[in-house]
């Protein structure tokens, strides 16, 4: 089953509906004989097209590991309080790229839940092990959207599109507090490709 947010010649399903609109738009315009206008219409297409571009993520599936949902660049990362699952666990938040791949990947396989009183902006993803990852909409603008878009109860493969980044500015992920953080601060990461951290096995914690 083809996923809702599969893109189209690499170019996510909600950007080509832009870009038929603007094209659609430029096209009247020119008909119309108002040249300029429909000039000033044609010229971001490009500059969408390239905004909302997705690019397959290369690598292998990593077990146990919770991949960067999204391209940018580590904040930060630090020990807290879950105020949604009452829990400790380490946040790492992720400065989104203006230029980053526009659809967001789950970063481990598991089954999506929800998460009793929180905003639309959170979501959480429960693993085959038991561990529960959060992805936060800590900065932007998602229009209302979750971050992971399908449906409550669906399951997700690790890697595959679940969401669109749109305007975010920030997602910031939630882990175990035993989980092993693989990234250092400031590093710049890629969606789909890498690795935040590694879950430690029920044996091993």
């Amino acid at each position: 089953m083809r996923s809702a947010y599969a893109p189209i010649l690499r170019i996510a399903p909600e950007g080509w509906l832009l870009i038929s609109l603007l094209a659609l738009a430029a096209f009247l315009a020119y008909e119309a004989d108002r040249l300029p206008l429909a000039l000033l219409l044609a010229l971001p297409l490009p500059l969408l097209a390239h905004y909302t571009r997705d690019f397959e993520p290369h690598g292998a599936a990593k077990p146990l590991g919770v991949l960067a949902p999204v391209d940018g660049r580590v904040c930060f990362r630090r020990e807290c309080h879950d105020p949604w699952l009452g829990r400790e666990a380490i946040r790492i938040g992720i400065a989104v790229g203006f230029w980053s791949n526009y659809l967001l990947r789950a970063p481990v396989e598991g089954e999506l839940q929800s998460v009793p009183g929180a905003a639309r902006g959170v979501s959480r993803i429960h693993t085959d092990e038991g561990d529960d990852i959060l992805v936060v909409l800590a900065r932007g603008w998602l229009f209302g959207a979750r971050p992971v878009w399908v449906s409550f109860g669906e399951r997700l493969g690790q890697g595959r599109p679940c969401g669109l980044r749109r305007l975010a500015l920030q997602i910031d992920v939630y882990l175990p507090a035993e989980s092993r953080v693989e990234v250092t601060l400031g590093q710049t990461i890629r969606c789909g490709e890498t690795v935040l951290a590694t879950l430690l096995r029920r044996t091993e914690r």
